[in-house]
């Protein structure tokens, strides 16, 4: 039995690509950078959830305070 390659490092190491040949590689490209994308795009989420919480903190702090100076 043969063993195969990996088709992204196999179709790298030929000289001629065909037409198949590059839209398989484009296609793995494509595939790491969305899911690469997708990574960053869920950490940003996760720093806007943090900056929102944070300040709703603040308006709620602020708003105590300001009743509190209201009832004296």
């Amino acid at each position: 039995m043969n063993k195969k390659n990996k088709t992204d490092f196999y179709l790298l190491r030929k000289k001629s690509l065909s037409e198949g040949d590059l839209f398989i590689t484009d296609y793995i490209k494509s595939k790491d950078e969305i899911r690469k994308l997708k990574l960053i795009i869920e950490m940003l989420s996760e720093r806007v959830d943090r900056v929102e919480h944070k300040i709703f903190e603040k308006e709620n702090k602020i708003t105590k305070l300001i009743k509190g100076k209201n009832e004296k």
